[in-house]
């Protein structure tokens, strides 16, 4: 990754210390069980190259530390499975280095408005021994609406909190693939989390990379 996509992907943190780490990370109870995970993002696209599908981005989030084991990605102005398609969007469950699952959403065109700038949220939860993926609440000038069902992959999993979950993998994984001189920004705005005693939890920009959201 090179040190201006870090500048834009971790923007959201930039204005992080160790002291600032230590009164951001909020430590919840250790019997409070994290059920689900939300990321809020933001891309502010400066001048779009429709006709090369121009910038792409891709997104990764897992329910652990790592990405050894299942996690997923959400890729933007792209597709790359089973094979590469220019624009539109999609989101494919990995369980290592293995793709295992996709789904393509209704959006095929590519970005092609200037200085605009795309929201969306991703979300991992844990429901009856399942643990889904969904892309909700998208929105930017060239796409419209989108996310949902069409934006949501589902597997059996035997995780039954997402305590492991960490932004630093988020963070660190996600890049601008190509057309990284097109992005002006590639932040994570919030984060939300829901326990298993159905309290919601919030943290705003900047986001601690080694936050913890209970064990």
């Amino acid at each position: 990754m090179t040190r201006r996509l870090k500048h834009l992907v971790w923007a959201a943190s930039a204005a992080l210390g160790a002291g600032t780490v230590a009164l951001a990370v909020p430590v919840l109870a250790e019997s409070s069980r994290v059920i689900s995970v939300e990321e809020h993002w933001e891309l502010q696209v400066a001048e779009p190259d429709a006709d090369v599908s121009a910038p792409q981005t891709t997104m990764v989030m897992s329910p652990t530390g790592d990405v050894s084991g299942a996690h997923f990605l959400f890729t933007l102005n792209h597709q790359t499975a089973p094979n590469y398609t220019p624009g539109g969007m999609q989101v494919q469950l990995w369980d290592g280095e293995e793709v295992s699952d996709h789904k393509v959403g209704h959006v095929t065109a590519a970005l092609q408005s200037s200085s605009e700038t795309v929201h969306w949220t991703q979300r991992i939860s844990l429901e009856n021994g399942n643990m889904n993926f969904a892309v909700v609440d998208g929105d930017s000038q060239s796409w419209g609406s989108f996310g949902g069902e069409e934006l949501t992959l589902s597997t059996p999993s035997s995780l039954t909190g997402l305590n492991s979950y960490r932004p630093a993998v988020s963070l660190g994984e996600s890049q601008v693939s190509y057309g990284e001189n097109r992005v002006t920004s590639l932040t994570l705005t919030k984060l939300v989390w829901v326990t298993d005693d159905g309290q919601v939890h919030e943290q705003n920009a900047p986001i601690p990379i080694d936050i913890t959201l209970g064990d």
